[in-house]
């Protein structure tokens, strides 16, 4: 006969566990946040450089806003959904 009991666990197993799940929704909650206020203000600056006349000079850097933009949107997408 065992005398291991099926309902004990140890300690820092179950701490580990949660605090990784802490850290995970904490990182995902993060980037969720920066990607939805990131696609927000992008467009600003995209329309600046637009308004200024300087988007076909600076063709690379409206590349690049424009990039960053969908990245932006993809990370963002589930910001604050319940």
């Amino acid at each position: 006969m065992s005398s291991a009991s099926p309902f004990r666990r140890s300690v820092p197993e179950l701490s580990s566990n949660r605090g990784a799940r802490f850290l995970q929704s904490l990182l995902v909650g993060s980037a969720q946040f920066a990607g939805f206020w990131s696609a927000v203000v992008l467009p600003f600056a995209m329309l600046a450089l637009v308004a200024s006349g300087s988007a076909a000079e600076r063709a690379p850097l409206f590349a690049a806003l424009l990039i960053a933009n969908v990245v932006a949107l993809r990370l963002g997408h589930g910001y604050n959904q319940d």
